[in-house]
C-alpha cells in the first residue's frame, strides 16, 4: 500500500502513477516526484497545475525561463479573444518576445504582415485565476512536505487544512473554513503591517533562486511552507503543526528546502538557503 497526501489514503500500488510535485511546465523536476492516487493526478493536472501554467503573468515567466512540459513545446502568450479596429475585426494575437507580436486572422486563416497590423488598436482579454495560485501552494505543500518529512508529516501537520485549500472551488462555502488556523499570503495579498518585512524575505528567497522552490520553516506551533515558481514567490502558508519532534538533523537545521534550476533538484537547510539568498545581497559587507 502506498500513501496519497493528496487524498488522504493508502491505496494499492497499481492505483498510483508518478506526480510531478512541481510540474515540468512551471520549473519542476523529473526528481522531484510522489507515486500518488492516479484519478487524483489526471483531474488535479489540468484542474490546478494547468490553470496557474496557462495564466498569462506566469506565461511570461514561462517564456523567459523556456519551461515546458512533457509536449516539449515551447511556452506561447496567445490570446485567442482578441480583436482588431475597435472589435470589428476578431483576431488572435501571441505575444512573441523578440520578434514582436503576430496576429493570426482566424476568418481568412492566414498571419497578417507587419504593414497590416502597424499603427492598429488591438484589445484582448486574458484570465487570471485570483485563488489559483494559492491551491497550486497547497497542492505543492502537501505533496512536498511528504517527500521530505515522510510520516512526520503525515502525523504532525495538520494538513486536512491544506487539502480544503488545495480543493477550494467558487462551490466552497465560507462555513467550511471556520476554525481553520491556517493562514495564508499570495502574491495579490496586501500583506499586515507584521508580516511586510517576513513577506519581503520570502519573496527575495524565490527572487534568487533561478528556477522553482519549496520550502519549510517550523515554528512554535506551526509550520511555514513558502512555494516559488519560476523566480517569483507563489504564496506562503502557515500550518498548525506539532513541531516539538521536528527532526532537526544538518540537512534540516533552521528547516529544509528543495530547489529545481535548470530542472536539477537540490536538497539543502533553510539556513544554507538563507546563505544562498545572502550571496545576491547588493553591496554586502
Amino acid at each position: 500500500m502506498i500513501y496519497c497526501p493528496y487524498t488522504n489514503k493508502d491505496i494499492e500500488s497499481s492505483s498510483t502513477n508518478k506526480e510531478h510535485i512541481i510540474p515540468l511546465s512551471l520549473g519542476g523536476s523529473n526528481s522531484f516526484i510522489l507515486p500518488v492516487d492516479n484519478k487524483f493526478n489526471s483531474e488535479a493536472g489540468s484542474d490546478i497545475d494547468g490553470e496557474l501554467a496557462n495564466d498569462l503573468l506566469v506565461l511570461f515567466r514561462r517564456r523567459s525561463f523556456d519551461a515546458r512540459g512533457h509536449s516539449k513545446k515551447k511556452p506561447k502568450i496567445l490570446s485567442k479573444n482578441s480583436s482588431m479596429h475597435s472589435g470589428a475585426r476578431p483576431v488572435q494575437v501571441e505575444f512573441a518576445g523578440e520578434e514582436g507580436l503576430k496576429v493570426f486572422d482566424p476568418v481568412r486563416r492566414r498571419t497578417l504582415s507587419e504593414d497590416e497590423i502597424y499603427g492598429k488598436e488591438f484589445n484582448s482579454k486574458f484570465n487570471i485565476s485570483r485563488y489559483g495560485r494559492l491551491r497550486f501552494a497547497a497542492k505543492t505543500a502537501m505533496a512536498g512536505g511528504y517527500f521530505v518529512f515522510g510520516e512526520w508529516f503525515r502525523a504532525n501537520v495538520k494538513h486536512s487544512e491544506i487539502r480544503d485549500l488545495m480543493n477550494f472551488n467558487l462551490n466552497s462555502e465560507r462555513k467550511n473554513f471556520e476554525g481553520f488556523g491556517l493562514k495564508v499570503i499570495d502574491e495579490f495579498t496586501t500583506p499586515e503591517e507584521k508580516d511586510i518585512s517576513q513577506l519581503a524575505v520570502e519573496k527575495f528567497f524565490c527572487q534568487v533562486i533561478n528556477g522553482s522552490c519549496v520550502y519549510f520553516v517550523p515554528g512554535p506551533v506551526n509550520i511555514g511552507i513558502t512555494v516559488g515558481v519560476l523566480g517569483q514567490f507563489v504564496a506562503t502558508l502557515n500550518v498548525p503543526a506539532n513541531t516539538e519532534g521536528f527532526p532537526f538533523t544538518d540537512e534540516n537545521d533552521l528547516g529544509h528546502a528543495v530547489i529545481i534550476e535548470g530542472g536539477k533538484m537540490q536538497r539543502m537547510s533553510y539556513r544554507n538557503l538563507a546563505k544562498k539568498a545572502y550571496e545576491h545581497l547588493p553591496n554586502r559587507s
